[in-house]
C-alpha cells in the first residue's frame, strides 16, 4: 500500500511546474506588482523538448518556443531567485545543471531581466553528448527587444542578471535618464 502512495507522489512531483510560452512579439504586457520579465536567449542546433526553471514559480518552457536556431523567450515571473535546473533534449535525453552559482539568476520586480544566452550544441540526434554554456550577448538581446518588443522595452528598464557582471544596460538606463 505504501509503495503505491510513494510512487503516486513521485509521479505527481514533476507536474508541479507550470508550462509557459513566451510573450508574443509586439505584445505590450503590463506587469503586476511583484513580477518581472525574464529574457532568455537560446541557441541550439536541434529542437529541444523543454527547459525547466525553478524558483518562487517553477516553470517549464515548452518545445513550442525552443526550436532549432536562435530563439528569445520573454516570460513574466514572480520576482525572486531562480535556477535553470534542466534541459530535456528529447523524450530520452536530458541535461541537468549542478553548478547553482552559474545557472542561477534573480528576477527583479518591474524590470526586464536578461539572464544570458543558453548555447546548446548536440553532437547527434541519438547522442547524449552536448556542449552547454550560458553566455552574455547583451547587445544582441537589446537589438532583439528594440526590433520585436519596442513598447515593452520602452515601459520597462532592462538589467543584466546572468553569470558575471555587465554594466552595459546600467549605462544605457543612465543615458535614457539624461
Amino acid at each position: 500500500m505504501y509503495k503505491i502512495i510513494i510512487v503516486s507522489i513521485l509521479l505527481l512531483l514533476p507536474s508541479c511546474a507550470t508550462q509557459v510560452t513566451s510573450i508574443k512579439s509586439g505584445e505590450n504586457k503590463v506587469l503586476e506588482e511583484g513580477r518581472g520579465f525574464i529574457l532568455l536567449g537560446v541557441e541550439t542546433n536541434r529542437d529541444l523538448k523543454q527547459i525547466k526553471i525553478s524558483g518562487p514559480t517553477d516553470i517549464i518552457l515548452s518545445s513550442k518556443d525552443i526550436k532549432e536556431g536562435s530563439n528569445y523567450l520573454i516570460v513574466d515571473l514572480t520576482a525572486g531567485e531562480y535556477i535553470i535546473d534542466q534541459v530535456r533534449l528529447d523524450n530520452y535525453w536530458r541535461v541537468d545543471f549542478d553548478d547553482e552559482e552559474y545557472w542561477n539568476f534573480t528576477i527583479t520586480e518591474g524590470k526586464i531581466n536578461y539572464v544570458g544566452h543558453l548555447e546548446l550544441t548536440r553532437r547527434g540526434k541519438w547522442s547524449p553528448w552536448t556542449r552547454t554554456e550560458l553566455v552574455n550577448r547583451s547587445s544582441e538581446a537589446l537589438e532583439f527587444l528594440e526590433s520585436s518588443y519596442a513598447t515593452l522595452l520602452k515601459n520597462n528598464p532592462i538589467i543584466y542578471e546572468g553569470p558575471g557582471e555587465d554594466r552595459f544596460y546600467e549605462f544605457l538606463n543612465e543615458m535614457k535618464g539624461k
